[in-house]
Parts: structure tokens; C-alpha cells; sequence
């Protein structure tokens, strides 16, 4: 069998609504040497028989059926070994490739030397596309050759998909967990690309996010509103931190890069994985609240505690919310607030880096009053007050400060409907 230029890898569940304009979207692709394959993940829709009408009357689409539902990586796992392309890549079964995004992929593939070809995404809720803060940035959208060392923001866009893989990359890569399962995947591949990264200004893929009043149900989704489900994404990031500093380890020589490495990926997951959920479980009182602190002082409990202090959003992104809204706080779990910054940061000698700025220097310079003050076993109510007043005085010194970046989270790049 004639080997295709590229794999393409389709996780299915429950997608029969989406799934034909996602395969669509790889077949009317000028790109025609391709494979692509679907895993179905024990769907109870017609998921199946929508593939199977489509592979049908397209060769070089195949299905591979789970007997049971494991979640998307294990659908992946499931299909990696019947992948034969030179060239690897993944599309989720509600997203899209936009028209030509394959093909360029594939021009920058073979047109350079490169191992891993990057190219750009946007959100979609059907109506507007846009993209995200953390997303907006030079390392992922400015086109040119780059590396995870020299670029780590490349770690904000940690999903498989968008990209193309050298098949020589993925060997002995497995996807783990239902919740983070692409993140170690991707960056492993990527640190083993080394400074073959190529960033590409094509908008390739689309990902689709409900829209206002959308009762769209994803795994995303579910974290992204749960402290329970996000509490079991910090648990899952303790292997995913470990398979990547291992990876590092493999692979860069020096100390001070893995060391690099380490630190930011653990930004990566404050930042764009854990801070956002502690935000909305203190807006919303989530009585999950305690569990997810249990999961956020474990995993920084595992994670090395040079790398912890040189990770300015740990206090930003994670204590500093906690401060803001102290009174929300359940007893337990300003004591596992406390925790975090006695036990990982204020024993650290030192002052972690210029990333703070002022308002995060203020905020760090607070705390650390407050906690080497006090005896580790400190009786939680006098803890809870100095914090408290550590909170109040940062809110009220606010103003003078230089007003934040502006947010371009909900930045609308399109106003059209996409085209089906």
C-alpha cells in the first residue's frame, strides 16, 4: 500500500453532528495524499454510520471502533499505530481545517527542514472568530523558525492539532488522561523538533467554542466551569509536568534549559489551566473549592521548588485571588493558601523575576511580610487576617498602578459565519 504524505488522526464521540463537516474539511483539502482516520469512541449516535457512508465513497478515510468510551486520548492512542503518513497531524470531530490550512502546512513541511510545522488558530462560535489573550503572542504568531527553549510561549498553544509532526518525532509517545492528554504529547514532540519548528502566519484551524446560551457540553467546557473537573486537571498536571521535564531531560543538555523548560510549563498551567478555574470558584462560591486547592498545593508539592519560585503567576494567578475574596474562602482552605506560599515560596531565598511587575511585586512583597511572620503552624484566623490585609491593601494602592493590558479574549476577528 502506497504510503500517504500525511495521517490524519480524528477523535470521535458522540459527533455525528460535526463530524462529516470536519472530514470535509480534510478531504476537499487540495492536499489529496492523505490519510485520515476515525476513532470512535463508543458513541451511542450515529457517529459510526456517518463515517462509515463517508469512508464508503472515500478511500482514504478509515474507522477504527472502541468497544468502550475512554476518553479522547485513549481514542487516540487507538489510532496511532494505523497511522502510515510521513507527515502526522489531528483534528478534533467539532472542529474544522480551514480551506487550504492543510496545504499550507504541507508547503512549509517540505519546503524547509523543518520537524514540526506550527500554524495558526482561531475560536469560533459559529458567528464570530477570534483569539485568545494568552494565545496572543509573538512566539506563537509571528512566523519564523523556533524552539520551545528559545520560544516558550509556544507553550500556550500545547494542543495536538494545528500542527504537523515528522513521524520520526512521535515514536513512543502515548496521549494520557481525559482531561490535559494532548499537552505532554505536544511538547514532548516539540522539544524532540529542537529549533526545527516551523511557525507558520496561515490561519489553518478552527476550534469550536460554544457560543452565549449554547448548552454545548465538552470536556473544555465542563473544566472551565467546574472546580471539581478542574481540581482533576491539576491532579492530571503533575504526570504531564513530569513527562515534560523528562523529555527536557532527554534532550537538552544544560541544567539552566531544562530548568527553563520546567518553568515554563508550569507558567503555561497556572496561567492558562489553573487560574482562571480558582477565579470563577471564588465568584461562584464553588463548595468544590477545598478540592481543587487540595490539587493545586499537591501539584506544587511535586513540582521542584526551584521551578515553583521562579513561576510569578503561582502568587499572581492562585494566591492573590485567594486574598481578593478572603472571605469566600472556606476555613480549610486558607490554610492550604497559607501553605502554598510558606512551604513554596516565602522559605525560597530571593525574589523571583521581572515578570511580577509592579502590581505582582506589591502583591508578593505583602505576603511575604505577612507569612515569615508567623510560625508555620500559625492558628489559621491570624493568617486569614494578615492575608486579608495584605488583599485589602493591594486593592487599595490599585490606583497607582498602569492600568492592565487590555483583553483581548472576546476580540472579534470575523463577524461573518464561517463558510459550512
Amino acid at each position: 500500500m502506497t504510503a500517504p504524505l500525511v495521517s490524519v488522526l480524528v477523535p470521535a464521540w458522540n459527533n455525528g453532528r460535526s463530524i462529516t463537516r470536519a472530514l470535509d474539511s480534510v478531504l476537499m483539502d487540495p492536499a489529496a495524499n492523505i490519510q485520515v482516520v476515525v476513532v470512535d469512541d463508543a458513541s451511542t449516535d450515529d457517529t459510526p454510520a456517518v463515517v462509515e457512508a463517508i469512508a464508503a465513497r472515500d478511500p482514504r478515510v478509515e474507522l477504527v471502533r472502541s468497544a468502550v468510551n475512554g476518553g479522547p486520548s485513549a481514542a487516540r492512542n487507538l489510532g496511532l499505530p494505523r497511522l502510515r503518513g510521513e507527515w502526522v497531524t489531528f483534528l478534533d470531530a467539532d472542529d474544522r481545517l480551514l480551506p487550504g490550512g492543510l496545504a499550507a502546512l504541507l508547503a512549509a513541511a517540505t519546503g524547509t527542514d523543518a520537524l514540526a510545522v506550527v500554524g495558526q488558530r482561531v475560536w469560533s462560535d459559529g458567528t464570530a472568530t477570534w483569539i485568545t489573550r494568552l494565545y496572543d503572542q509573538p512566539d506563537i504568531t509571528e512566523p519564523g523558525r523556533k524552539s520551545l527553549l528559545r520560544n516558550p510561549g509556544l507553550m500556550f498553544y500545547a494542543s495536538a492539532t494545528g500542527k504537523l509532526f515528522h513521524r520520526s518525532l512521535i515514536g513512543g509517545l502515548r496521549f494520557d488522561g481525559r482531561v490535559l492528554g494532548d499537552q505532554p504529547w505536544t511538547l514532548r514532540a516539540l522539544l524532540r523538533a529542537g529549533d526545527r519548528i516551523e511557525v507558520i502566519g496561515d490561519v489553518v484551524y478552527e476550534w469550536t467554542r460554544p457560543g452565549e446560551g449554547n448548552q454545548f457540553s465538552s470536556i473544555t467546557e465542563r473544566k472551565r466551569q467546574s472546580a471539581a473537573f478542574a481540581a482533576e486537571a491539576v491532579a492530571v498536571a503533575v504526570d504531564a509536568l513530569e513527562q515534560v521535564a523528562g523529555e527536557a531531560g532527554q534532550v537538552l543538555p544544560a541544567p539552566a534549559d531544562r530548568h527553563a523548560i520546567a518553568v515554563g510549563y508550569v507558567d503555561r498551567l497556572v496561567r492558562a489551566d489553573f487560574a482562571g478555574p480558582v477565579r470563577r470558584a471564588l465568584d461562584s462560591r464553588d463548595p468544590a473549592l477545598p478540592l481543587l486547592f487540595d490539587a493545586l498545593v499537591a501539584f506544587l508539592a511535586a513540582a521542584p521548588r526551584e521551578v515553583v519560585a521562579d513561576v510569578p503567576a503561582v502568587l499572581g494567578g492562585l494566591v492573590a485571588p485567594a486574598m481578593r475574596h478572603w472571605d469566600r474562602v472556606p476555613g480549610p482552605t486558607r490554610q492550604q493558601v497559607v501553605e502554598i506560599v510558606h512551604a513554596r515560596i516565602v522559605d525560597m531565598p530571593g525574589t523571583p523575576g521581572g515578570a511580577y511587575g509592579r502590581l505582582g511585586l506589591l502583591r508578593l512583597g505583602v505576603v511575604r511580610w505577612a507569612v515569615r511572620r508567623l510560625p508555620p503552624g500559625a492558628g489559621r484566623s491570624v493568617v486569614g487576617g494578615l492575608l486579608a490585609l495584605g488583599g485589602w491593601l493591594v486593592a487599595r494602592l490599585r490606583w497607582m498602578l498602569p492600568a492592565p493590558a487590555p483583553d483581548r479574549r472576546n476580540e472579534t476577528l470575523s463577524s461573518s459565519r464561517p463558510p459550512a
